[in-house]
C-alpha cells in the first residue's frame, strides 16, 4: 500500500499550484497515514467494489482507494485542488473524478454523481463510501444514501465528533435526534476512535471521529413507509420542549388534535405525557408503522 503525502508534502503541492486550504469547502487535510490505512481496512475493499469518496483533495486517501477497489468515484467541488489530484493519480485507470458539490440541495445527493453510482452497481458492482467528509456535507449525505433503495454495503468516514455523537446516541439524551433515529433504524452505527485536530491539516478547532455505518436490510424491512417514518420523527422531534402528543399535532397537516395524538399514542403502547425524546427507535418505528396501517 502507498505511502500518503505528509502535512509538509502537502502544503509545496498547494503552495506550487498558489493554493491554500479554502474554508468555505471545509478543507481539512486527513495527514496521518495510520488512519487513512485504517479507513481502508474497515471497508474490507474488494476489486468487486467501487468507492464513493467526498472531497478527495490532494488525493492522499484516494491513492490507497485506487490499490483496493475496483473503481473510485471521486466527488470534488473544487477545480483547483482537484487539478492537483488529477496529475498525482493520472496513472490510475479506475478512477473517475466527478466535479460537483456531492449535494444538489441540503438534503440530496447531486444527480450526476447518483448517475454515475447507478451505472457502477448496474455493472454488477457493489458502492461503499470511504471518506474524511468535510463536516458541513455529513449528515444529510449519509442520511440521504441510507434512505436510497439501494443504499451503500458500507460507509467509513472521518466526520466531527459532534456529529457521531449524534449519529449513535441514546434516548434521554442531549445528542438524540432525528439523524440518530434514522440512521440507527436502518443500520448499524459505531464509532471506531476519536481523533484529534492535530491529524488533520489545517488542524479543524473540532476533535473528529472515525464512524463505521453498515446498512441492514433486516432492519429496513421493519419500516412499513419510509415517507412516514420519517414524518413521525419530525412531529416528535419539531419540538422537543413538549409532550410528543402536543408534538405530533402541531406537526400534523390535516389538524388532528393533541388528544387524537395521545390515542395512537397509547395504542402503540406509548406514553403520551412523554416527550419524543425518550422514545426509543423501536418504539418510534412502532408508532410511524400504526400510522402507516391506518
Amino acid at each position: 500500500m502507498s505511502h500518503p503525502p505528509t502535512q509538509t508534502e502537502i502544503r509545496e503541492m498547494l503552495a506550487a499550484a498558489g493554493l491554500r486550504p479554502e474554508k468555505r469547502y471545509g478543507q481539512h487535510f486527513l495527514i496521518d497515514g495510520n488512519l487513512m490505512r485504517r479507513l481502508v481496512e474497515e471497508a474490507e475493499l474488494s476489486p468487486a467494489d467501487t468507492v464513493l469518496e467526498v472531497g478527495p483533495g490532494v488525493g492522499n486517501l484516494t491513492e490507497l482507494l485506487v490499490e483496493k477497489a475496483g473503481h473510485v468515484v471521486a466527488v470534488e467541488v473544487d477545480h483547483t485542488i482537484a487539478a492537483i489530484a488529477r496529475e498525482r493519480l493520472a496513472g490510475a485507470t479506475n478512477l473517475d473524478f466527478v466535479m460537483t458539490d456531492i449535494l444538489a440541495d441540503k438534503h440530496h445527493i447531486a444527480p450526476k454523481v447518483l448517475k454515475k453510482l447507478e451505472a457502477r452497481r448496474a455493472a454488477g458492482g457493489t458502492i461503499k463510501l470511504v471518506a474524511n467528509l468535510p463536516y458541513a456535507a455529513a449528515t444529510p449525505l449519509v442520511a440521504d444514501l441510507l434512505l436510497h433503495d439501494s443504499p451503500p454495503e458500507r460507509l467509513v468516514f472521518t466526520v466531527q465528533e459532534e456529529v457521531a455523537l449524534r449519529f449513535v446516541a441514546a434516548p434521554g439524551t442531549h445528542e438524540y435526534g432525528p439523524v440518530g433515529v434514522l440512521i440507527q433504524a436502518l443500520a448499524k452505527v459505531e464509532i471506531l476512535r476519536r481523533l484529534g485536530p492535530s491529524v488533520f491539516w489545517p488542524p479543524p478547532r473540532v476533535w473528529s471521529s472515525m464512524v463505521r455505518v453498515w446498512p441492514r436490510p433486516d432492519r429496513r424491512v421493519r419500516i412499513k413507509n419510509l415517507a412516514v417514518f420519517r414524518k413521525t420523527i419530525e412531529g416528535l422531534f419539531g419540538h422537543r420542549r413538549k409532550r410528543a402528543a402536543r408534538s405530533l399535532s402541531l406537526a400534523d397537516a390535516a389538524g388532528a388534535p393533541p388528544e387524537a395524538w395521545a390515542a395512537r399514542l397509547k395504542e402503540a403502547g406509548l406514553d403520551p405525557l412523554a416527550r419524543g425524546e425518550t422514545y426509543t427507535v423501536e418504539e418510534i418505528i412502532r408508532l410511524a408503522n400504526l400510522i402507516a396501517s391506518e
